[in-house]
């Protein structure tokens, strides 16, 4: 892990089978860091967890165009109280 996000947050992370999941607010801080390092970010991969383990949610999931800067974009997006509920796996440029 010599990714300094990776480094930073791995402690504030949920790993679950190699997937590193973030509850929102933690999420929202990892994304402006990207945005300090201008890694952009490639989608938010939503997740709920269960009794019966993780629950992928395509609904709550979002890709970006990577031609474009989305930092505040994706934090508008986990803003959005339908999304409150899910742990997200954050996809950014050399995750």
């Amino acid at each position: 892990m010599n990714d300094v996000i990776k480094n930073k947050y791995k402690k504030k992370s949920i790993i679950y089978d190699n997937m590193r999941m973030y509850f929102i607010k933690t999420a929202k801080e990892l994304i402006k860091d990207c945005e300090y390092y201008k890694k952009n970010i490639l989608s938010l991969e939503a997740f709920k967890i269960t009794g019966n383990g993780l629950q992928p949610s395509q609904e709550h999931s979002i890709d970006f165009d990577t031609s474009e800067e989305n930092w505040n974009t994706a934090i508008d997006f986990l803003s959005d109280e339908n999304n409150s509920e899910y742990v997200y796996e954050i996809w950014y440029e050399g995750y």
